[in-house]
């Protein structure tokens, strides 16, 4: 095929159009996803290992995280696979319907991908708030916005795989299958205001929680500045969003940023969700760096015992941890006595602990003598 378009170049193209349709954006479009899949899955190991070493074990959001970074693979994978039928170069130098017709086939598994990657790893990050905030009208929205993302996503994902009537329309090159097919750029359109709107309730939601903790200012930043990283998600997809031009023509060159910028933004919710790992990791593994890098250890924010003795229950989830603590105070007493159990909320402390968060409720028992 390449001394046949050489031949034709050479008769019928002039030397502009030659460039043009010899420039490639396939090195790009390697070096992006490979990045991106070291990343992810750097972040994802480090989180495994973390809970299987030194905290409680996989859980359903482990499984669910663990899920999204497999169809983040296939998608990041996918996208460099299409560069043999020609992502990445412009549509007039793939002649071969065969390859077109392969191409769009490649292309309609990164769409399904793509869906369930985010979907899934958004599921993730509710049931991570569920197992570590406390609170009745939290957790009830984290439901409610849980099931928001499975709707949308399964509902997403419908529409991906039936976007053609027949199905198979969706990867026909020749234009000769009839049928219908939804136009797939109006329906991202359409669906992105409400998926930036659940994306921003979902990272967002923590951050009241986290400033109300009642710690030290720069520990308060520095978990409010954790917990915001999700918005950089709410970021890449504006930034995709607007890539989404139409792909009728020279689509194999067009879609290249939008492809991108989808592994993109599914690479970093992963890698963000596994940041608090990182800290556990360093905290246990690496103690001389945490001291330079100034993260919290568990020797800060011990309280004085003296004549106070504490019971405590701790559950531990993905580094960040939730205690709940009673101290009960006694003092010694002589004969007969009456127990007045005072319960003070407000004295109630919240604290750093291995990059979690650990809620510390003290209940003050007063023994007097009658």
């Amino acid at each position: 095929m390449e001394p046949v378009l050489g031949t034709i170049w050479a008769r019928e193209l002039s030397a502009e159009r030659k460039a043009f349709l010899a420039q490639s954006r396939i090195p790009e479009i390697i070096i992006c996803n490979v990045v991106l899949l070291v990343f992810a899955t750097g972040g994802m190991l480090v989180r495994l290992f973390v809970r299987i070493r030194y905290l409680t074990g996989i859980n359903v959001d482990d499984m669910i995280c663990i899920a999204s970074w497999a169809f983040t693979f296939v998608l990041c994978f996918t996208a460099m696979l299409m560069t043999k039928y020609g992502f990445g170069k412009h549509i007039g130098t793939v002649s071969n319907f065969s390859d077109r017709a392969m191409f769009l086939k490649l292309d309609f598994v990164t769409m399904v991908a793509y869906v369930l990657a985010l979907g899934t790893i958004k599921m993730s990050f509710c049931l991570l708030y569920l197992h570590i905030f406390p609170g009745n009208k939290f957790r009830a929205c984290c439901w409610w916005l849980l099931a928001i993302i499975v709707a949308q996503t399964i509902s997403e994902t419908l529409v991906v795989l039936f976007q053609c009537t027949p199905v198979h329309k969706a990867w026909d090159a020749t234009g000769l299958v009839e049928g219908t097919c939804v136009d797939m750029n109006t329906f991202y359109y359409a669906n992105f205001a409400v998926k930036l709107a659940s994306d921003l309730a979902l990272f967002t939601l923590p951050i009241p929680k986290v400033v109300q903790l009642r710690m030290s200012v720069g520990k308060r930043i520095g978990l409010v500045v954790m917990f915001s990283l999700g918005l950089l998600v709410c970021m890449t997809s504006i930034i995709r969003i607007s890539y989404l031009n139409s792909f009728k023509v020279d689509h194999t060159w067009s879609m290249v940023n939008a492809m991108n910028w989808s592994c993109v933004e599914v690479a970093v919710a992963i890698f963000i969700a596994c940041i608090p790992s990182f800290n556990t990791l360093i905290t246990h593994r690496f103690p001389k760096l945490q001291r330079l890098l100034g993260l919290p250890s568990s020797k800060e924010d011990k309280t004085s015992a003296s004549t106070t003795y504490r019971s405590s229950s701790r559950r531990t989830y993905n580094s960040l941890s939730f205690e709940a603590r009673n101290g009960l105070k006694l003092s010694p007493i002589m004969g007969e006595s009456r127990v007045d159990v005072i319960t003070t909320p407000n004295g109630s402390q919240e604290r750093i602990m291995h990059a979690g968060i650990q809620v510390t409720t003290d209940v003050s028992v007063n023994d007097k003598s009658v």
